[in-house]
């Protein structure tokens, strides 16, 4: 009898802003997604039970900004008290659940590794020894708890009282401390660009956002009008076009080492599986799309996934998919590292085959879409930029600006110059290890790509799954409450 590898899985759910409209229902909505956003999902269900459950629940935490929430929460029964982590050593931790919020001295590490089943909220990655594992990562929130605590604290009151906590609320408790400041002057500055009817915004995505379920969240910003043009990963949207034709993800078990997944083609992705049978569905679609070109001329990476979305919208016009939702809003979803994907695969063996039918092979030139790139940037007064992470698309996108100005100087050309105006980035790196994701718009002034003299920006460190739900979803409130 074969074994079905995927009896017992749990299938993930992508997060939907038009369902999930409250605090609490974005939280419980991320208990099935990926990454920083199941962390934060996971640990407030849980945190719930205990409540529920009537649990007596202790913070451990050394810090301050915090207190007064803590001293909230105690006064409407859902923490027991307060300890600094120097206290757990002489107190008696039976009869207690704990939730470790934060930095700790490390002369308490070995009293805090002995609270079992404890949660840790904290952006420096503590947990005890063996707790976090490769694609496992139970009972712990990685994060800064000023942003993560506000989140639980309204997530708890929705849940408990049944009054549903508004973005507004959220950004309330946010603005009080610097990390929530962040997060709500981003929220601002997508809106700021969203609304200015004479910018085009970019969007740039990279990292496995499709794999973490954020597809319909970018859905989102494609069928509102927040964005106008979209630059990404291939990996993150042959992910995408697999969750736009019905197909799934799933939850890794950690009980399946990785040889055993090798075994049974259950591909990882950090927590997450995506099963090989799933590439074998939309190698039959993209090689269909593949074979409409003649091969005469080549084709740029919009154009393929312009053809991608036309395919999805007359064979599966009852599913959401970013692609889906491209064609029909007619916004180039450009992909400068195209072959660095599962479609790039395709693409390989789509012309091996022409080869054995005698037919020219595709050509996919990047070119074309750095014509588009400048004809968009040059075809607008003011320009916005919103950025998940780093890596190619960012960096290609924002190099339109030094682009025009080098064509002008080497080639006598007399196009407009532009800037972006307005910028939003979202991603955890710090700016001394050197990655795209952490660097500053300061930086991109500096190439003459930001106007900082008279633009706006915000810069976010955190997990994007983690906060880019919340400011998307205030920027869908401020759009309905406009249109009233």
């Amino acid at each position: 009898m074969k074994l079905d590898p995927l009896k017992g899985l749990e299938a993930l759910e992508r997060l939907d802003l038009r369902k999930c409209t409250t605090v609490g229902s974005i939280v419980l909505a991320m208990n099935q997604c990926s990454f920083g956003a199941r962390m934060l999902g996971e640990a407030a269900v849980k945190i719930h039970g205990w409540i529920q459950q009537g649990k007596r629940i202790r913070v451990v935490y050394d810090g301050k900004p915090l207190l007064d929430l803590f001293e909230m929460m105690r006064r409407r029964g859902w923490v027991h008290d307060v300890v600094r982590s120097d206290e757990i050593r002489t107190s008696d931790p039976s009869g207690f659940e704990h939730l470790v919020v934060g930095r700790y001295s490390e002369s308490a590490d070995e009293d805090i590794h002995r609270l079992a089943g404890a949660i840790a909220i904290n952006k420096e990655e503590l947990s005890r020894p063996g707790q976090v594992r490769d694609g496992f990562f139970p009972d712990a929130v990685f994060a800064d708890p000023t942003f993560i605590v506000p989140v639980l604290y309204l997530a708890m009151a929705e849940w408990i009282d049944g009054r549903p906590a508004t973005m507004e609320d959220l950004f309330r408790e946010l603005v009080k401390f610097p990390s929530g400041q962040s997060i709500v002057a981003g929220a601002a500055t997508l809106h700021q660009m969203v609304a200015d009817t004479e910018c085009m915004v970019f969007l740039t995505l990279s990292g496995a956002m499709t794999i973490a379920k954020m597809g319909l969240v970018i859905c989102d910003m494609v069928d509102l009008g927040m964005v106008q043009v979209i630059s990404s990963t291939g990996a993150l949207m042959a992910h995408g076009l697999i969750e736009g034709v019905g197909l799934r993800h799933y939850k890794h078990n950690p009980a399946h080492p990785d040889t055993f997944l090798a075994e049974h083609k259950l591909n990882r992705v950090t927590d997450t599986l995506e099963p090989e049978e799933n590439f074998s569905h939309i190698e039959e679609i993209v090689d269909k799309v593949l074979s409409s070109f003649n091969g005469n001329e080549p084709i740029s990476p919009s154009m393929f996934h312009d053809a991608i979305g036309e395919h999805l919208a007359k064979h599966f016009p009852n599913d959401r998919g970013i692609l889906k939702s491209t064609f029909e809003k007619q916004v180039p979803v450009l992909c400068p590292a195209f072959v660095d994907s599962e479609i790039g695969n395709d693409l390989f063996v789509h012309n091996a085959r022409r080869k054995e039918e005698r037919r020219p092979p595709l050509i996919v030139w990047p070119e074309i879409d750095s014509a588009l790139l400048i004809q968009k940037m040059t075809g607008t007064r003011r320009a916005g930029i919103f950025s998940i992470g780093g890596g190619v698309p960012r960096n290609n996108t924002q190099n339109v600006a030094p682009l025009i100005e080098i064509a002008n100087e080497r080639l006598g050309l007399d196009m407009p110059t532009r800037m972006f105006s307005y910028g939003c980035r979202i991603a955890p790196d710090a700016m001394h290890h050197g990655h795209l994701s952490g660097c500053t718009y300061s930086e991109n002034g500096s190439w003459r790509k930001m106007d900082l003299q008279h633009g706006h920006f915000a810069e976010i460190r955190a997990d994007a799954t983690q906060v880019w739900p919340f400011i998307v979803r205030y920027v869908m409130d401020r759009i309905e409450s406009e249109e009233l």
